[in-house]
């Protein structure tokens, strides 16, 4: 079950999200909460957040973020692409691909209640060089990730 979230506690996550991805040069975030055995994209940064925030959810045993809560565990990859792990169902759904991927695991109250995203995604079929990230680029989302934990814990999540 995801828990509810105020107007403003969404407004403060969404601004964490907005200036994170400005901080790393990255233009897509998502913040994807567990519920029941799915994940599902609760808040989102970018072009593709008003696309699939509110109505898609990944399976807890599917792609490299289901990877990430499972383990506890954060992850890089710059060549997301040919990574077996990584589902593509959102992309396909989006008409992207997506390039490079950093997750980390988001925890309230000592407990893993989703993941936060930060991708680098191009147009499908796109042969242009991708972006990637960087070893800070991970520790900047491990912050972000902290921040938002902390934030969710106190509205009791």
């Amino acid at each position: 079950m995801l828990p509810e979230i105020d107007d403003a506690t969404r407004a403060l996550l969404q601004e964490v999200l907005k200036r994170f991805c400005k901080t790393i040069h990255c233009q897509n975030s998502a913040l994807w909460l567990s519920s029941d055995d799915d994940l599902v994209p609760t808040l989102g940064f970018g072009p593709h957040a008003e696309h699939f925030i509110g109505n898609y959810s990944q399976p807890l045993g599917e792609g490299i973020i289901s990877m990430v809560y499972a383990s506890g565990q954060p992850f890089c990859e710059n060549q997301i692409r040919s990574n077996p792990q990584h589902s593509s169902r959102l992309d396909e759904q989006l008409g992207i691909q997506t390039d490079a991927m950093i997750t980390t695991p988001v925890s309230s109250q000592g407990e893993i209640i989703g993941v936060v995203t930060c991708v680098h995604t191009s147009k499908a079929g796109s042969d242009d060089t991708p972006c990637s990230f960087q070893a800070h680029d991970l520790n900047e989302l491990e912050f972000a990730a902290t921040l938002i934990g902390r934030v969710l814990a106190s509205i009791s999540i």
